[in-house]
């Protein structure tokens, strides 16, 4: 190509030097804060508008977050409600809200943790 090429790449390319130079310059990467976050599906969150109690609320995110990370049945134990605010009274008000509300399937167990199943994931 002629000298006077406006169009002509190697006027623009950088040399070794230059792009090392860059780059030690350049802005460390980003970490993640490392946040976690719980997305309720649009079923759940139109029959959760019929809920009374906050702590139903509360206790179907916890859920959702479970379910995501364990799947199928979920164990709820007081221990790990202890965490988000729900404790064991109030826990089985907001279950049977949930189950009345048809977002959860819950087996009792006689002295035991029941076991919930999310319904309506979709």
């Amino acid at each position: 190509m002629a000298k006077d090429d406006p169009f002509d790449l190697e006027k623009f390319r950088l040399s070794p030097e230059d792009v090392k130079a860059y780059a030690d310059k350049a802005a460390p990467a980003r970490r993640r804060s490392g946040r976690e976050f719980t997305i309720v599906p649009r079923s759940w969150s139109d029959r959760l508008k019929g809920a009374r109690l906050a702590t139903t609320y509360k206790l179907a995110v916890y859920l959702l977050y479970q379910h995501w990370k364990t799947g199928n049945p979920i164990a709820l134990t007081n221990v790990a409600l202890a965490g988000t605010g729900v404790t064991r009274r109030s826990k089985w008000r907001a279950l049977c809200e949930l189950e009345r509300l048809g977002l959860v399937e819950v087996e009792r167990r006689a002295r035991r943790s029941p076991r919930v199943t999310p319904l309506k994931l979709n």
